[in-house]
């Protein structure tokens, strides 16, 4: 490496404000897994006191604030039947209390968004899944495995014509 190479400074890539959205939503639900209250009101504050700081991380103007609602009011209102697609998705001895926290929130999240809101294709919402739980150091591999089976499972046409 010589002298050039150590002087090129790195800039962060821009994200999509629905890419943001999708962090964003992960980081509020991981909290929620620790702090009990009101979810309209812990909502209503995250988008108050955090949501500009997210986004200014993240290099958006803004989040797309409707689809971060949107991911988190599904996960909060579906979380027994997301849980048990992940239940169901795991090798058998293993039990969704025996993922991380991290682990467990991405496919919450993600499982979700697959199943809940389904404009996006299932590629683009996995690979976006993936991408998060790369940067947040989790078992990408693992996490990629849940979700190719939930999205075969719950978007059986799409995943079929993606493999033709």
């Amino acid at each position: 490496m010589n002298d050039d190479d150590t002087r090129i400074q790195k800039y962060p890539v821009p994200m999509r404000r629905r890419s943001a959205a999708r962090i964003a939503s992960v980081q509020f639900i991981f909290q929620r897994l620790f702090v009990e209250a009101e979810l309209e009101v812990t909502l209503a504050d995250y988008l108050e006191f955090y949501a500009i700081d997210v986004a200014k991380e993240m290099h958006v103007q803004e989040i797309d604030i409707s689809y971060f609602q949107q991911l988190v009011l599904s996960c909060e209102t579906n979380r027994m039947t997301l849980e048990d697609l992940i239940s169901s998705s795991l090798s058998f001895g293993w039990s969704v209390k025996r993922l991380s926290k991290a682990d467990f929130t991405i496919l919450l999240v993600a499982i979700c968004e697959l199943k809940h809101l389904i404009k996006t294709p299932a590629k683009v919402v996995i690979a976006e899944y993936i991408a998060i739980a790369d940067a947040y150091n989790c078992d990408v591999g693992f996490i990629n495995a849940i979700l190719d089976k939930n999205a075969k499972s719950l978007r059986p046409d799409e995943t079929l014509r993606s493999t033709k």
